[in-house]
């Protein structure tokens, strides 16, 4: 084989999708990623120590993982990106915003000095994967949604309006695989079910509050007596998220939760709103700092801390972690300042010395 041929092959990636086996699907590296520079006229908007915050544990976490799919720098890798310069740029992040804690000035706010201390991959999204899904991006801007956690009430106890559980992780969890979320919300985990007995309750919501803690991971539930109390996604029933069902009630996959302390991204690492967002952790690679710019010029920052069925594989999109909202009127007010599409770029710690 000829060098030139030599080099484009080191150069193919083989995208990976659901439970991370790959899709028999390749692409140049360089059709997703180029090299640029930070833009020069923008205002960075960030919480510094937050973000510090969440970079610190995200690196922590790929450190003590043995998940060798998580230990990635996805399709960078083909660029010349290693998981030790993810891990760089993490600690960096994290040891800047320490030193800046409560100074007037914030290092990682200063677009100087993140061009004078970062290299920049620029993001071209993956159109062909996203006209498949009819899902609108440019040749140059990702799509940017956003995700929250509901703050809903509920009950210990089913009622006429809080009827649908959330279910525990089960001691067996391949009988979890017989049964789909048409099947729960049928009641088959309930008295008289078919599997019942199989998944303990939690707590009861609406059917759209569950709907919802499905749909972002994470729900808050306050109870009668005044507690409140926090509940996220723990194993799935092994069925695939399907992205043209657009009702959430056919959606066959389905999720038992557990009670946490915290919102938790992918091995619980804890998340905090504003810098940290999910995405594609298999292509893209766990722990990159993503860098968006809005059409007004605002960059922000985020850690791809989290993911999500929606995400394997998806190279056109990021999901942004927005905080708690106790409604969707709330939630959109919010969000509102967000763009739909942003010019996304991977940021990476230049070694010392450059």
């Amino acid at each position: 084989m000829s060098g030139w041929l030599l080099v484009a092959a080191a150069l193919a990636w083989n995208e990976i999708g659901e439970d991370a086996v790959p899709t028999g699907r390749s692409y140049a590296a360089a059709d997703r990623f180029s090299s640029g520079s930070v833009p020069g006229a923008v205002k960075v908007e960030a919480d510094a120590q937050a973000l510090g915050r969440v970079a610190a544990r995200t690196a922590a976490m790929l450190r003590a993982t043995d998940k060798p799919e998580l230990q990635t720098a996805g399709v960078l890798g083909e660029l010349g990106v290693t998981v030790d310069d993810v891990l760089r740029t993490l600690d960096f992040v994290a040891r800047v915003a320490e030193e800046d804690a409560g100074a007037e000035e914030q290092r990682l706010t200063n677009p100087d000095f993140l061009a004078e201390h970062f290299s920049v991959h620029h993001w071209a999204p993956d159109t062909e994967a996203a006209a498949r899904r009819k899902v609108k991006v440019t040749s140059e801007k990702i799509r940017l949604t956003k995700y929250l956690v509901y703050q809903v009430t509920g009950s210990a106890v089913p009622t006429a309006t809080y009827d649908t559980a959330l279910y525990a992780r089960p001691d067996d969890e391949a009988a979890l695989r017989s049964y789909t979320r048409m099947d729960a919300y049928a009641g088959v985990f309930e008295p008289g079910g078919a599997a019942h007995g199989l998944v303990k309750p939690l707590v009861y919501l609406t059917r759209d509050g569950v709907n919802q803690a499905l749909m972002q991971g994470t729900v808050e539930v306050a109870l009668p007596d005044g507690t409140t109390r926090l509940f996220n996604v723990h194993v799935n029933n092994g069925r695939a998220w399907k992205s043209s069902i657009k009702d959430p009630n056919l959606q066959p996959r389905y999720w038992t939760f557990r009670e946490v302390q915290g919102v938790l991204g992918v091995e619980d690492v804890p998340l905090e709103a504003h810098v940290a967002v999910a995405g594609d952790v298999y292509n893209l690679g766990l722990g990159k700092l993503v860098a968006l710019v809005d059409d007004a010029g605002v960059l922000r920052l985020a850690v791809l801390a989290d993911t999500g069925g929606a995400f394997q594989p998806n190279l056109f999109q990021l999901d942004w972690f927005a905080g708690a909202y106790p409604s969707h009127d709330a939630f959109a007010v919010g969000t509102r300042h967000l763009p739909l599409r942003a010019r996304a770029m991977v940021l990476l710690a230049k070694p010392s010395g450059e």
